[in-house]
This record gives C-alpha cells, structure tokens and sequence, in this order.
C-alpha cells in the first residue's frame, strides 16, 4: 500500500509550479499557478488577487492549463 500511496504523491507532484484549472463543488472554478499540493489535494494557488488556499474536500476536478509566459 505505501507504494500505491507514493504513486499518488507523484502524480499530484506533477502540478507543482504549473497553471491549472481547479472546478470546485460549489461550480466555482479557480485558475492559477500551484505554489503547493499534498496528498489531500488540498492547494496553494498565487492568482492575479494573491495567494489562495482550497482545501482538497472540496475539489471536484484539477486541470493543466498552457504555461503563461
């Protein structure tokens, strides 16, 4: 099982300091760059407003969006 829970730590590492698309419960979304993740997908994004933190339970949906240069 640690290793299955290591696979999971990787594949959420892939978003780190890239611009994503995040579709929350409430049928809100919020875009911006993930300053950092955990294994509860709870997220760190910096946006155009600042920092903003989502807890994971409420994410429905994380997508990579193109680099903004």
């Amino acid at each position: 099982m640690s290793q299955n829970k290591e696979n999971v730590n990787k594949l959420f590492r892939q978003f780190k300091n890239k611009y994503v698309s995040v579709d929350l419960r409430d049928n809100n979304q919020s875009e911006g760059k993930v300053i950092a993740i955990d294994n509860y997908l709870n997220l760190v994004l910096e946006n155009e407003n600042g920092i903003e933190t989502i807890k994971g339970g409420n994410v429905v949906f994380v997508s990579l969006k193109e680099d903004k240069k």
